[in-house]
Order: structure tokens, then C-alpha cells, then sequence
């Protein structure tokens, strides 16, 4: 699956669009797992002190609109945890995309 991000360019998702609202659950479940894991590669390069490549830094702010647009569907209704989870990545995202800036701004 492709999703547009703010600038209007196409950019990859991790997972494929549910073809219909009961294959939402494993497909969301399998979409938090998998781009958690690719968020935490990107963190551990921040960590180490190296610059993230525009490709991935657009990748977790093309997640951001994955995630809203997601979650903003009607009818599309999310159990507790599920809301938990895309919450915490969102915030994963950001804090990240904020280390990012901070490292950015430092070497300038």
C-alpha cells in the first residue's frame, strides 16, 4: 500500500489496505508490529549519532497520515488496546522526528 504524505509524494506503508472493515483488526495488529520494529531501526541510528536519510524521516511522517486517515474512517470501530497502540507509536514518531530535528539543527 502506497500512502500520500503532506508534500503530496507517494510513499510505501508496511502493510496492504484491508479490503474490508472485519480485516482491518490483523492487518492493524500486523501494521503496529512491523512498523514499530522499522521505527526502532531508524531510533537506533539516531542513538548512534547518525543522520536518518530523508527516504526514512518522509516514511514516519507518511505513518502519521496512515494512522489519522486510518482511525478517522466511519464506522471503523478499535478495541482499547489497538487505540493504545497506534497512540504510542504516534508518539514514538514524534519524539523521534523531534530527536531528529534537535540532531539536524546541531550539526548546522
Amino acid at each position: 500500500m502506497t500512502t500520500t504524505s503532506r508534500n503530496g509524494s507517494s510513499q510505501g506503508c508496511v502493510i496492504d489496505q484491508p479490503t474490508g472493515l472485519n480485516e482491518i483488526g490483523p492487518s492493524l495488529d500486523k501494521y503496529v508490529l512491523e512498523s514499530t520494529q522499522r521505527l526502532g531501526a531508524i531510533a537506533e541510528l539516531v542513538g548512534r549519532g547518525e543522520l536518518v536519510d530523508g527516504e526514512s524521516h518522509t516514511w514516519m511522517l507518511a505513518q502519521v497520515d496512515f494512522i489519522v486517515d486510518t482511525i478517522g474512517k466511519e464506522g471503523l470501530e478499535l478495541g482499547d488496546e489497538m487505540r493504545s497502540d497506534l497512540l504510542q507509536f504516534l508518539m514514538a514518531v514524534a519524539n523521534l522526528n523531534e530527536q531528529i530535528r534537535h540532531q539536524v539543527s546541531a550539526r548546522h
